[in-house]
């Protein structure tokens, strides 16, 4: 939103993007999702198996998972960590906003591509 001023007479001006990515950068959009994705359905195992995942835990998980995997190392660690800092607010919120429940799985077919 961009205001301009034209003979004394102040004007907002709305201006919208649409991005097209070509084949290439839609291939690498979607590898990353893919990354995040599991990420977050590790993340969500974790409080699963009665392990108490906390941003912190979450971070030094990644960086030895980050260290044994070369296909999570190709994708961009602010995302990942991102996609951490995003569950971790979904579990705290699920405890204390009312008729919030825990965070899921995403499943491949079934979620929608998003990436932070």
């Amino acid at each position: 939103m961009v205001t301009v001023t034209v003979f004394g007479v102040a004007e907002v001006v709305r201006y919208s993007y649409r991005l097209r990515p070509g084949r290439t950068a839609e291939a690498a959009l979607c590898a990353e999702w893919h990354r995040c994705r599991f990420l977050w359905n590790e993340a969500v195992n974790q409080q699963k198996s009665g392990n108490r995942p906390t941003f912190g835990t979450l971070s030094k998980l990644l960086t030895e998972a980050r260290a044994h995997s070369a296909w999570l190392r190709e994708g961009s660690q602010v995302a990942q960590q991102q996609t951490l800092r995003t569950y971790a607010q979904a579990l705290t919120q699920s405890f204390t906003v009312k008729g919030r429940g825990r965070p899921v799985f995403k499943a491949r077919k079934r979620s929608q591509l998003s990436l932070e």
